[in-house]
């Protein structure tokens, strides 16, 4: 995705899934391409944490029409050229050539991390920025081994190398898109990114992902909106997160809505968060559809 997803009406929809836990189907493919997005953007965990199950929602995902960006998450570390094959139906060396090229291939679907996209709303310039994949939160780079070996990033601090470059690509206004949500939104359970399988709780959202917020302000550049999942949003005490949190002029999304189909008052409802750009505005808005009989 080289060239700027722009909206010629002046209004930019970018449809936002949480993390799937296999909690996508077919039905869920016709619904959104019935709904017209200009960008569909899933957060990821993809599967149940087998390697089978990620990539049968690969499987699926490849059959979404429009742009597509996947992050992918902490249980998504199956082979990742397998992984980008699944969703762009290819196979051997076009799928380790989509990787060398850090995915931004020629096709509308595409996985996504630490790589930078453009929009263009009416003349409005804003540059997506796909931070750290595959991460697990907290102080540490999780799986070290396999982020050396896949992106080149030995530590904390080559990710935030990696990601001030592209800020500094960037323009002026950004829209960070992520696994896992910045450190700095609270250390109850119930925060947003919040740790809740500790006893003693914690910040558990990314460093990185949070000192490259920070850089990107300190150099005059506008973060519109911070949009991530992993922390589902009902905790293991039983509590409810809020899924949107605004600090510093920057609306941090949580989407994660797990599972996010669910039955509610004898209906079927199917969960997704629907970000609407326009020259002058930026509104995030959460979704629930209704199955029909």
């Amino acid at each position: 995705m080289t060239e700027a997803i722009a909206s010629a009406s002046g209004v930019l929809r970018i449809g936002i899934v949480g993390d799937l836990h296999t909690h996508f189907d077919a039905l869920d493919v016709h619904t959104l391409n019935q709904r017209s997005f200009d960008l569909l953007f899933f957060t990821g965990d993809l599967g149940s944490g087998s390697r089978e199950s990620s990539l049968e929602m690969a499987r699926l995902l490849s059959a979404l029409r429009g742009k597509v960006l996947v992050m992918p998450g902490n249980n998504d570390t199956v082979d990742i050229r397998q992984l980008a094959a699944e969703l762009t139906h290819r196979s051997g060396q076009n799928a380790i050539m989509a990787i060398a090229r850090q995915w931004q291939h020629d096709g509308d679907i595409a996985l996504c991390g630490y790589s930078l996209h453009r929009l263009n709303v009416g003349g409005r310039r804003i540059s997506l920025i796909a931070a750290r994949p595959h991460s697990m939160g907290g102080p540490e780079l999780t799986f070290p081994e396999y982020m050396s070996q896949t992106y080149a990033i030995h530590t904390l601090e080559d990710s935030v190398a990696r990601m001030k470059a592209l800020v500094d690509q960037a323009d002026p206004e950004i829209i960070f898109l992520a696994h896992n949500g910045p450190h700095g939104l609270g250390e109850k359970p119930e925060d947003i990114w919040g740790c809740d399988f500790m006893p003693d709780g914690g910040d558990w959202g990314d460093p990185d992902l949070a000192a490259v917020i920070q850089y990107a302000s300190s150099i005059g550049k506008r973060v519109l909106a911070v949009v991530a999942g992993h922390m589902h949003l009902r905790t293991k005490q039983g509590n409810e997160r809020p899924w949107r949190v605004a600090q510093g002029g920057t609306v941090h999304v949580n989407a994660a809505r797990v599972p996010r189909i669910f039955s509610r008052d004898r209906e079927v409802f199917r969960h997704h968060v629907l970000l609407t750009l326009t020259p002058d505005t930026l509104d995030i808005e959460e979704v629930l559809l209704a199955e029909e009989e």
